[in-house]
């Protein structure tokens, strides 16, 4: 039986992150590049062709859980659901796993830096107006087709269920009666009001 062909040089880097990410989830910084390479299915050294150091790939890991572009793809390929609300539902429920997962990688790093802040790229006010644009456009697409039923712009409604989904997940914000999707979803399509009665 022959052996596998090895992968391309972007595959073999994303199958490290994907597989440095849980590893950094569990147990902060403190996971060893073995731990990785047996995760990922390759020899150790193979790491370090990739990266320079550790601290190159824990940065990488951060970097890929910033970059929107999964995210992005993901909201675009969504399909239509049968009403507006459930399919605001469906687009809070991904941006609340992507804040999930961003606040979990950060929440290893800050405790595995002793409650410091880390710094690393990507991680500046730029990166983050970048990475909202880039989500924003999306959900901005994935609600076209509902367009007739939206009464603002489709990129202040974008924003306004972008910003609804990250305060549901941010640990200071959130609100247990407002964390479910198909919730949060109903109060930004129908708002709190209750209209008059004809």
């Amino acid at each position: 039986m022959g052996r596998a062909s090895p992968l391309p040089p972007d595959a073999r880097r994303q199958t490290i992150i994907a597989a440095a990410r849980p590893l950094l989830i569990a147990s902060g910084a403190q996971f060893t590049t073995r731990q990785v390479a047996e995760a990922a299915g390759v020899a150790e050294g193979t790491i370090f062709r990739v990266f320079d150091s550790k601290q190159d790939l824990l940065a990488a890991v951060i970097e890929d859980t910033l970059d929107p572009e999964d995210l992005c793809g993901k909201i675009r390929a969504t399909p239509p659901q049968p009403t507006l609300a459930a399919h605001v539902a469906v687009l809070i429920k991904l941006l609340q796993e992507e804040i999930g997962a961003v606040n979990a990688v950060t929440s290893a790093l800050h405790i595995a830096h002793g409650g410091a802040s880390p710094a690393h790229s990507g991680h500046d006010k730029l990166a983050h107006r970048r990475r909202a644009l880039a989500v924003s456009d999306a959900l901005g697409e994935a609600l076209a087709p509902f367009a007739p039923q939206i009464r603002v712009p489709l990129p202040q409604a974008a924003a306004v269920i972008r910003i609804m989904a990250m305060s549901s997940g941010h640990p200071m914000l959130a609100d247990l009666d407002l964390s479910e999707p198909a919730t949060l979803a109903e109060v930004i399509v129908h708002g709190i009001h209750v209209p008059p009665e004809e």
